[in-house]
């Protein structure tokens, strides 16, 4: 009976194992990524700070200044982020000087390659369909197809992320075989260490290249290190340690010559934002974990795997973690790469500040997060068949695949009829920084709220402002040798409480250069 239905679609048009065998069936998939990166593309930067501090570090570093900031004039060596997706910037950089699309371009391509690496790796666990229903779910995810294009991080890190995993895979594997192509006589894989597989040296570079992109690439590390050790292979185990150490100890000794980074007294203070408050106690931390345990569970992960429910009651959100959960569970019991790296993932930003924590975090994850969910559903369906004495079918967990599908489908929908488009008054903040760029001097500097965004657009050197009384704030610009102050409508308060009553109190000393109505936004000269 087997027999007769493996020949009833065997037909290479029904027979998914077949085309994927196939050489256009990868590049299909990264075309379908290109093609959805290209659709929800938006040619404005992101609000946030980070996507501009990352273009000046790019910009820092194809200048020759090293990772610096460079953005008040004097480079400032630079020691939060660390330097590789700079670097990718600054090739950019250099081949497109001041070209924002084209950085942005870049992170549309890392987003497309990603794709098929995704099928790649769910195809080392799973069988086609569902191999290509987690690629599907991704090239429809609101949120993935949001970071597609953004300056940022995350697109980079789960590329490097994904290219690491299918490494400890294969690594994983090759230890495991006991006739290798050596002791066959056939020409080794690159090269072989007598004591070590070439495969976990290359997963070894990728981890720390993941490392390098994204300062939580210390999961990936963690997560061989855990892997093989579950499976007992010790020499794996230390291999990893080991070599990562190795090859981060030259960031850390650079970031510690230069007075260190303040990432971890950040990560043990109660709140980031307010050192006052003080460093984190055992019930802080407890608080902390409970805290991010509800959002991250109730509301985050849900969002992300059924982004349509944002809205729904907590039921929804119960009933997803619960999935999730029993993923982990399952998965760790059988030692599953995958779920390991997962765990580490969630254990990570549970552990993280409260007021940090936010879905960007979790978007590096996403297709871990769908094949778990995937495979939880799968896996208890087959159960409830066999308590109920019944042929398991797949028919419920394809209906459970499209019921994510159309939810992220929908969202994606909403997600493209809002891109490309700022509100007012940040649409007037860019106006403003494209007119200093076009009619100020090269070397002129800003006074402003959001310099890193106005020194990405107008390319000139971009400072805050005092928070603190007028007469100091007209002293710090002296100091400063300001010469354009830029009076916002972007809606932080900083603006009306400091900077409006600063140049009030000294008008004599501003001239209106530029305007941009409604909301009016000031381009002033400083004398």
């Amino acid at each position: 009976m087997n027999k007769k239905r493996r020949q009833k679609t065997s037909s290479p048009l029904f027979n998914l194992a077949q085309h994927e065998r196939k050489p256009y069936f990868l590049p299909a998939l990264g075309l379908c990524g290109l093609l959805m990166g290209i659709l929800l593309f938006d040619a404005n930067l992101s609000l946030t700070g980070d996507n501009a501090q990352f273009i000046n570090l790019g910009r820092s570093l194809a200048e020759g200044y090293g990772l610096s900031e460079t953005i008040e004039g004097e480079p400032v060596p630079h020691t939060k982020y660390p330097f590789g997706f700079p670097l990718l910037l600054a090739i950019v950089h250099i081949l497109f000087p001041g070209n924002l699309i084209a950085l942005k371009s870049l992170v549309v391509l890392l987003y497309a390659v990603s794709i098929p690496l995704t099928y790649l790796l769910i195809r080392r666990f799973a069988d086609p369909p569902l191999s290509l229903g987690v690629s599907a779910l991704c090239l429809v995810s609101p949120l993935l197809l949001d970071y597609s294009h953004q300056i940022m991080s995350e697109i980079p890190f789960l590329l490097c992320s994904l290219i690491a995993l299918l490494l400890l895979h294969r690594a994983h594997s090759d230890s495991s075989t006991k006739v290798t192509k050596d002791t066959k006589g056939e020409k080794p894989f690159l090269f072989r260490v007598p004591w070590c597989s070439s495969w976990i040296l290359l997963a070894i570079i990728a981890i720390i290249a993941a490392y390098y992109i994204r300062s939580a690439g210390i999961i990936l590390i963690g997560t061989g290190i855990i892997f093989f050790a579950l499976h007992k292979k010790w020499k794996e185990a230390g291999l990893i340690a080991i070599g990562s150490l190795l090859l981060a100890l030259p960031w850390q000794i650079r970031n510690a010559s230069l007075g260190g980074t303040s990432y971890i007294q950040q990560l043990l203070s109660i709140n980031p934002y307010r050192p006052e408050e003080g460093m984190l106690t055992l019930t802080t931390l407890t608080e902390r974990i409970l805290a991010n345990l509800e959002l991250y569970g109730l509301k985050i992960i849900p969002y992300i795997l059924l982004p349509s429910s944002i809205d729904t009651h907590y039921f929804v959100g119960a009933v997803f973690s619960a999935l999730i959960l029993y993923a982990l569970i399952a998965g760790l019991l059988k030692r599953h790469l995958l779920i390991v790296y997962l765990t580490c993932y969630l254990i990570l930003y549970i552990l993280w500040p409260y007021v940090w924590s936010d879905t960007r975090f979790l978007v590096p994850a996403i297709p871990i997060f769908f094949y778990a969910i995937l495979t939880s559903m799968d896996e208890l369906l087959h159960l409830l068949a066999r308590a109920l004495k019944k042929t398991a079918s797949r028919a419920g967990i394809v209906l459970f695949f499209l019921f994510l599908l159309g939810s992220n489908i929908y969202e994606t929908n909403n997600l493209a009829e809002y891109t490309g488009q700022l509100s007012p008054e940040w649409s007037n903040y860019f106006i403003a920084a494209e007119w200093i760029k076009d009619n100020t001097e090269p070397d002129a500097k800003i006074a402003c709220r959001k310099p890193y965004l106005l020194n990405a657009i107008a390319s000139r050197k971009a400072t805050g402002y005092a928070w603190k009384a007028p007469d100091e704030v007209i002293a710090e610009f002296e100091q400063k040798g300001i010469d354009i102050v830029v009076i916002d409508q972007i809606g932080f308060r900083s603006t009306p409480e400091f900077l409006v009553p600063a140049v009030r109190a000294h008008a004599n000393r501003f001239k209106i250069l530029f305007i941009v109505r409604n909301p009016d936004t000031f381009v002033l000269k400083f004398e």
